[in-house]
């Protein structure tokens, strides 16, 4: 960025080969951030059976069937049922699907924590009565027979989708699809949850030819974290382009599936406190070995159990220098009573979380009963208390539209009015929490002479309008590094 400062300031820099644009009064902020979105994830959905919408089984069924004709003999992929929006108010199963068509089938449950397939992809996967549970997974079965059911929880999803491969071709116009239609909601920076080292790859290449035009921060899964120390990468710092990030890991599952790890017994099923999916040995030891190589941690926490087991291990294990260098960040960090908030800021710890998920959760309240819901999504609390928030939509859990998680946490449908945050408060954590958390707040997150020109242009100023009209307010243009790429 050139300079910045007013009217009069500007004008008198302007030379013949300067071209003024006249925005006619719209409003112009730095470019938005996603801090925790999975692209590939978001691409493969657009291309793939939605199930957003379904409000019976019967939904779902036709949307698979009619898949299966289009393409009788190939995988059928979708994702966004949700039990508790279905009339039946239950889990899907095998037998839901079987008769749909011929084709082996996976759906993703919205928070993509639990997943059903039919008979046929069960059979390709060798899952049977005698397959055992992965560690941190479950294969649901009948009580009775001890058959499968189709619904498979956490680690047991990989069993199946390691089933399904596509070639590069596939992989690459799914993310081209994905962050063209980003561009639309001003994401001029996205935080990538990778899925693969052939993601990384591709995604990459893509970048590197301009494909891609965002900023990139890729955040590794833990299979890839020896073979990227062994490379010689660590997390990179201050620079706006594609760089290494975090590494992931997953502490517990979701709310939605009750596989987030709880403290106390979920109200709505009594004998469960959900599954801790990352043992406390464990994340001592990566503790130990990613702030060696120099690598931030990423660590989902949906359950206040999960993240006090973070805790617990960072007040023990981690050396303050290094966290003060690496910035760890916990994902989602949905539950977190003031006790745990206090913790987190004592170490530093930023908080990456998804506002979106306060009008999604409409149902949380009756998981966690009335006394426990005042600790979901704090966010006026957290900040109060000192933890750093960056925003992101977990993309494609939630709609990648940024304003749709200002007007979530600004008006806060559904839970008390006591934790909302205003739209400055919101904004920010969209913009320099996402600078500040991808270690890149000397180049992006503000509008500042030396920062890269990364800006979007409202129809709307957020400021001067309420309620549900903020969820109206639309992206007219978005630039990055001073290139206009979506709009005219």
């Amino acid at each position: 960025m050139t300079d910045v400062g007013t009217d009069q300031k500007i004008l008198k820099l302007k030379a013949r080969s300067v071209k003024m644009i006249d925005l006619k009064g719209k409003t112009v902020l730095p470019g938005f951030t996603d801090s925790h979105i999975h692209l590939l994830n978001y691409g493969m959905m657009l291309r793939s059976v939605r199930l957003y919408n379904a409000k019976s089984i019967e939904d779902v069924k036709e949307a698979v069937a009619k898949a299966s004709r289009k393409n009788p003999k190939s995988w059928i992929v979708g994702r966004g049922w949700d039990q508790e929006k279905l009339r039946e108010r239950r889990y899907l199963e095998k037998t839901d699907l079987d008769d749909t068509g011929p084709n082996p089938v996976f759906l993703r449950r919205l928070c993509g924590h639990i997943a059903v397939a039919n008979s046929a992809a069960l059979k390709i996967a060798g899952i049977n009565r005698a397959t055992q549970n992965p560690e941190a997974g479950e294969i649901v079965r009948d009580p009775l027979n001890g058959e499968p059911t189709g619904l498979l929880k956490e680690n047991a999803l990989g069993l199946v989708e390691q089933m399904i491969l596509y070639d590069d071709k596939v992989v690459e116009a799914a993310l081209v699809t994905a962050s063209q239609r980003l561009l639309r909601v001003g994401l001029t920076s996205l935080h990538c949850i990778i899925n693969n080292a052939q993601e990384l790859r591709v995604l990459r290449r893509l970048w590197d030819t301009g494909r891609v035009k965002q900023s990139i921060y890729a955040i590794i899964p833990l299979d890839s974290f020896d073979e990227a120390v062994k490379a010689g990468f660590a997390t990179e710092t201050n620079d706006g382009g594609f760089r290494i990030g975090g590494v992931k890991i997953f502490m517990d599952g979701s709310l939605g599936a009750r596989t987030a790890a709880l403290s106390e017994p979920y109200s709505d099923q009594p004998d469960s406190l959900g599954m801790l999916t990352f043992s406390e040995e464990k994340l001592n030891d990566l503790v130990v070995r990613a702030e060696e190589a120099g690598f931030q941690l990423c660590m989902h926490a949906i359950g206040d159990r999960a993240l006090g087991t973070i805790l617990k291990v960072l007040e023990t294990t981690s050396r303050a220098s290094a966290r003060r260098k690496l910035r760890h960040r916990v994902e989602h960090c949905s539950i977190i009573p003031l006790a745990l908030m206090k913790r987190m800021r004592n170490l530093g710890l930023i908080a990456s979380v998804q506002p979106r998920f306060i009008y999604s959760d409409s149902w949380a309240i009756d998981r966690l009963g009335k006394r426990r819901s005042q600790y979901l999504y704090p966010f006026r609390s957290m900040l109060k208390n000192g933890v750093p928030l960056a925003a992101g939509s977990d993309g494609p859990v939630e709609d990648p539209n940024p304003m749709e998680g200002v007007w979530s946490a600004v008006t806060r449908p559904g839970l008390t009015n006591e934790e909302r945050l205003t739209v400055d408060q919101t904004l920010s954590a969209y913009t320099i929490g996402g600078a500040y958390a991808s270690h890149s707040e000397s180049s992006q997150g503000t509008i500042e002479l030396g920062k890269r020109a990364d800006f979007v242009v409202l129809d709307h100023d957020p400021h001067s309008v309420k309620g549900k009209e903020l969820r109206d307010v639309r992206v007219v243009q978005t630039i990055i590094n001073g290139e206009l790429v979506y709009g005219s």
